[in-house]
Parts: C-alpha cells; sequence; structure tokens
C-alpha cells in the first residue's frame, strides 16, 4: 500500500462471534491509499511506528462492537490508531495541527483516552468528538 502500510492492517479481525473479513479490494485505491498517505504523514510527524487497532468493519461487526451507526470504519475510511510512547492526546494533537497546517486531508479526528480515531470523509468541516471508551 505505501512504506509502513499494508492492507492486511486494515482488515477486521474475526472477533464477536464474527468472521475475518478482508478490506474490499474495490476500494483499496480510491479510500485506503488517500488514508494511508495521511498516516504516512502522522508516522512521520510522531517519530515512531503507528499502530492500526480497528480498520474496515462490516456493519454487522461494528454494531456488535457499539460502533457509532454511521462508522466511517463501514465505509472504509477511517482507521482508529496508537502509537507505542506516545499519549493518545498527543496523538490526537499533533493529527489537528498537521490538518490545520494543511499537510494533511482528513474529514474526522476522534480523540479517546488510549487510541486516536481518524478518517478521510468528505466534508466541509472537520468532524470532531470525544469518545469514553478503550481500544
Amino acid at each position: 500500500m505505501t512504506k509502513h502500510f499494508k492492507v492486511k492492517e486494515f482488515n477486521q479481525p474475526a472477533s464477536h462471534g464474527l468472521p475475518a473479513e478482508d478490506y474490499p479490494a474495490s476500494w483499496v485505491q480510491d479510500r485506503l491509499l488517500p488514508l494511508c498517505q495521511a498516516l504516512e504523514i502522522i508516522r512521520a510527524a510522531l517519530g515512531k511506528p503507528i499502530h492500526i487497532t480497528s480498520g474496515y468493519r462490516s456493519p454487522a461487526y461494528n454494531k456488535a462492537i457499539g460502533g457509532a451507526p454511521k462508522s466511517q470504519h463501514m465505509l472504509g475510511f477511517a482507521s482508529d490508531l496508537v502509537v507505542e510512547g506516545v499519549d493518545a492526546k498527543i496523538v490526537h494533537d499533533t493529527i489537528l495541527q498537521l490538518h490545520k497546517q494543511g499537510r494533511i486531508k482528513i474529514g474526522g479526528l476522534g480523540a479517546y483516552p488510549n487510541f486516536t480515531h481518524v478518517d478521510i470523509r468528505v466534508g466541509k468541516k472537520l468532524a470532531r468528538w470525544k469518545g469514553s471508551r478503550n481500544s
């Protein structure tokens, strides 16, 4: 996919009584590639590897884990991530600054206690929120 990210990192795992599902191949070029390009810039800014904790989710999987009803994960536009040794707030704030500087184009940014959500949804304004669940 890109230098530091592989398609398989965004596959849905087998969990919650549901089978594993691959990231839809027909979405890779138009959705996953732009997401990974933004993640490469984030990785470079943080100076550490990014671990994808959640990528693509089928509607059934998203519901099983309590995801948002219109989650960008179901459309292949989103990833939840952690950076080892870097507090999730610092990761979030770094991504926000990159967006404000025009260095990355993202559509959604969520702050959670143990992870950060980033997505490339289309919209005129950056959607932002704080969540309470852990990864």
